[in-house]
């Protein structure tokens, strides 16, 4: 029988909660994307009006009342909240926390719907059975992946097509 290959990526290991990581808040990349992402939120609401069975999430900055604090200065923690839902009547969106740093839940909790405005929207995407659309910073954060870490990155993910961006 064949070897089972071993991969040392982080993105293979099973965990039990989201996989959180550190992304420099002045990187242009990243900055790039926040603004590509923003720019083109209304193509996030068509795509939640038109794909009911897929999943739409969008990404918010909360602020660490305690580490700011502790920092003097402002720090924030991106998160991705799920199950994303358009309000139009109220020109609002929803989602749920479906995963939250220990630093911030005695603010937030798993599963907490909370309700946001699209200038509040970091990054979007909509994954519809492998397809993604949209997710700007994930394509930043693969784009500086290794190689051979890639693939897992991409299985973690859920993402089998990387659909061409918003222009």
């Amino acid at each position: 029988m064949g070897e089972k290959s071993q991969s040392n990526s982080e993105f293979d290991e099973p965990r039990n909660e989201p996989l959180f990581t550190t992304i420099s808040q002045t990187d242009p990349a990243f900055l790039a994307a926040y603004d590509r992402a923003l720019a083109s939120v209304p193509t996030f609401v068509e795509h939640i009006e038109r794909n009911a069975d897929a999943f739409c999430s969008a990404k918010l900055r909360f602020r660490d009342p305690d580490e700011s604090e502790r920092l003097g200065e402002d720090n924030f923690v991106f998160l991705w909240l799920a199950a994303v839902h358009y309000h139009a009547e109220e020109r609002l969106f929803s989602g749920t926390f479906f995963g939250v740093p220990p630093e911030l839940q005695k603010w937030h909790q798993v599963g907490q719907r909370l309700a946001f405005e699209d200038d509040d929207i970091f990054d979007w995407m909509v994954l519809d059975a492998g397809h993604l659309h949209g997710g700007f910073t994930l394509r930043v954060t693969r784009d500086k992946l290794p190689e051979k870490d890639r693939g897992s990155y991409d299985r973690y993910i859920g993402v089998s097509v990387y659909e061409p961006l918003p222009s």
